[in-house]
This record gives structure tokens, C-alpha cells and sequence, in this order.
């Protein structure tokens, strides 16, 4: 059985009833029950791994927000004109009765999703109707190959379209806090403003 997006309603921007300026793009959130440990209840809401909703409050002044629910977040986006999506929508050759398959969506592997066949999120339809949007985020700084092509539509759009701007962020996950000493949240809040994302484009 295919394992499509946990939030698979919200990733063409359904939630936004605002003139959003920036967009956040992650990479997948399995909706498989057969995960345990994803008790996610929006994007980037992995908090027990992922410091995204202390960062982004940060940069903006507010207090973290790690703590939140799917509504305290969207409304901490509506304020700040921000909307969230993932490149991913489905994995349509996952087996859930495949240990393999398990091991690396249940774990979040991203890099081990190059060998599923997978539908894309279409971002350019997105910007087609958010034409509100400026910067574009991409909460990875290096893209492999595989999501090179993923996000290739993206950047054929951003050709035609220079007016938008691209940030490859410092990923948000605690796993990538390899040679980070002190604050976590603080260290990456102060990458990001070095890496120039703008909390007003």
C-alpha cells in the first residue's frame, strides 16, 4: 500500500487564508500508523526531533513554540504572511509489511527515499496561485541528486520568475547538530539570518 503524505490536505496551501510572503518547503511526512513514533501534528511538528517551531519563532521575535498544535502554528504563520509545504505527497511503491520500507519512513531516512517511486508536490501551481509569495525556503542546504530532480519544476519556475527568491536554510533537525556547541534553537536562528532569510521580502 502506497504511504502518502500525513498532511496530504494541507500541502497545496488548503489551510492559507492569508497573502502569504514567504514558503517553507520540508521534505515528507509518512501518514502510515504502522510509525509509531510520528506524532507529528503538522509539518515540521516532529518536536521531539526537530527544532523548527523554536528557530522560526525565534528569528521573528516571538517565543518558541515547540509546544504548539496545528493551530497555534498556522496562526503563528498567518501573522508572519508564511505557509508550509513538503516536496513529497506520496511514496507509491512503499509496503508497510515491508521491513526494509519501515525501517527508513518510520525512521524519517530522507536520504533513503531516492529508491521509492514518488509523486511530487507542484510547487509552481502554488506560486501560480500565491502570487504573494517572494521567498521561497528550502530547510536543506545541499540537495543531492535525487531531490535536484525533485524540486526541478521549482526551479524552472524561479527562472521564469526571478523576482522570487531562493534560501537554502541550515536544516532545523537535531540531527544535524554535529559540531554545534551550546544552544541548539539559538545556533541555527542566528544561521539563518546569516544565510539571509528575510522576515519581511
Amino acid at each position: 500500500m502506497p504511504c502518502e503524505h500525513k498532511f496530504i490536505e494541507d500541502l497545496q496551501l488548503d489551510y492559507v487564508n492569508w497573502k502569504p510572503k514567504t514558503l517553507f518547503i520540508g521534505t515528507f511526512n509518512p501518514s502510515w500508523l504502522e510509525c509509531p513514533n510520528n506524532n507529528a501534528d503538522w509539518f515540521y511538528g516532529r518536536t521531539q526531533r526537530n527544532d523548527f517551531w523554536c528557530i522560526l519563532p525565534r528569528i521573528h521575535n516571538e517565543a518558541s513554540l515547540i509546544a504548539g498544535n496545528r493551530e497555534i502554528w498556522i496562526d503563528f504563520c498567518r501573522r508572519n504572511d508564511i505557509a508550509i509545504t513538503d516536496i513529497l505527497e506520496n511514496l507509491l511503491d512503499a509496503n508497510q509489511n515491508d521491513n526494509d520500507h519501515r525501517e527508513v519512513i518510520c525512521k524519517f531516512k530522507d536520504d533513503k527515499l531516492v529508491n521509492f517511486d514518488v509523486i511530487i508536490n507542484n510547487i509552481p501551481k502554488i506560486l501560480e496561485k500565491h502570487k504573494s509569495i517572494k521567498q521561497i525556503c528550502i530547510t536543506r542546504q545541499h540537495l543531492p541528486d535525487f531531490w535536484k530532480e525533485c524540486f526541478s519544476d521549482l526551479f524552472e519556475y524561479l527562472n521564469l520568475n526571478p523576482q522570487i527568491t531562493l534560501k537554502y536554510l541550515r536544516s532545523p533537525s537535531r540531527g544535524a547538530r554535529r559540531g554545534i556547541v551550546g544552544n541548539f534553537c539559538e545556533f541555527i536562528s542566528n544561521r539563518w539570518s546569516e544565510q539571509e532569510y528575510s522576515i519581511r521580502p
